[in-house]
């Protein structure tokens, strides 16, 4: 982006929130690859004998998560993907998978909020070798209910205009910022509306759409699926989530009860930034442990 571009854009943040975010950018480019046909960038970088990889959630875009690469990458090697337009978890699994053998990456921790989530548990039932610890942040199990809601959502894609999802996304995003300070919550609004702005196509919504929909609807995990696999897991949630209510909090935690489980009290559903420290500590301390 043209530096004019970004002054314009980010004209009402605080300036070093505005030289934070242009510095990473222009020391953290993307790397591209092709797996199976499909194109994919990611950030790779860091430093460190085990690596982490951060899965992002709705929006995919990876470098949603600079601030949590910061935190980590003096520590670990990280890579964090953008999801391309494809229309199964499987696809964004071997994908990944296909990635980290690019980077000669043979395992890694994994740590996936939402959407992200999603993956990451596909991840490690397919490539449970691949895997070292398994972080689930703000996450559901699969849910046939919750794949009939979206599919009614879902059809309304290709009748509502693009300026009308781009203005609608713009509300939940809102209500989960709500719980940020508010010394940071102007950049984290601009932010958000840049990369809906940039990112956000009907192609782009549709197949996360029906990605979601795929793990809902397809897939059935039970709390016997991991017995074989050795690696801890530690759980996310949030007290208060909107998007994650607290019936999808108790399912994921069935599903996985040999898990650690941390609760964000008034975070929202993205602690990541309305707990900041507070998250990247917790995350820190479950890499650590033996």
């Amino acid at each position: 982006m043209k530096k004019d571009t970004f002054e314009k854009i980010y004209k009402k943040v605080p300036q070093d929130q505005r030289e934070q975010l242009r510095s990473f950018r222009s020391t953290h480019p993307y790397k591209h690859l092709t797996v199976a046909g499909t194109n994919w960038e990611y950030i790779s970088c860091g430093r460190g004998e085990e690596s982490l990889v951060f899965l992002a959630g709705g929006l995919g875009i990876g470098e949603a998560w600079f601030q949590p690469i910061m935190a980590f990458e003096n520590e670990y090697r990280v890579i964090t993907p953008t999801y391309p337009p494809t229309t199964t978890i499987a696809q964004l699994v071997d994908g990944l998978k296909g990635i980290l053998e690019s980077e000669g990456i043979h395992q890694a921790h994994l740590l996936g909020t939402s959407m992200g989530g999603m993956v990451a548990q596909c991840f490690v039932r397919k490539y449970p070798e691949g895997m070292g610890k398994l972080i689930l942040g703000n996450t559901i199990v699969p849910n046939k209910t919750y794949a009939k809601q979206l599919k009614k959502k879902s059809r309304m894609l290709s009748f509502v205009p693009l300026w009308v999802l781009r203005t609608l996304a713009k509300r939940p995003i809102s209500r989960h910022l709500s719980a940020v300070p508010k010394t940071e919550r102007e950049f984290w609004r601009t932010y958000f509306n840049e990369l809906i702005s940039l990112h956000w196509t009907k192609e782009s919504l549709s197949t996360k759409n029906q990605c979601i929909i795929d793990f809902a609807q397809n897939h059935v995990f039970t709390p016997d699926d991991l017995v074989g696999w050795r690696g801890k897991i530690l759980i996310l949630e949030s007290d208060d989530d909107q998007a994650i209510d607290a019936p999808k909090r108790e399912a994921i935690k069935a599903t996985y009860p040999q898990a650690q489980i941390h609760t964000f009290h008034n975070a929202g559903h993205i602690p990541a930034l309305t707990r900041r420290e507070e998250y990247i500590s917790v995350i820190r301390k479950f890499l650590r442990e033996a």
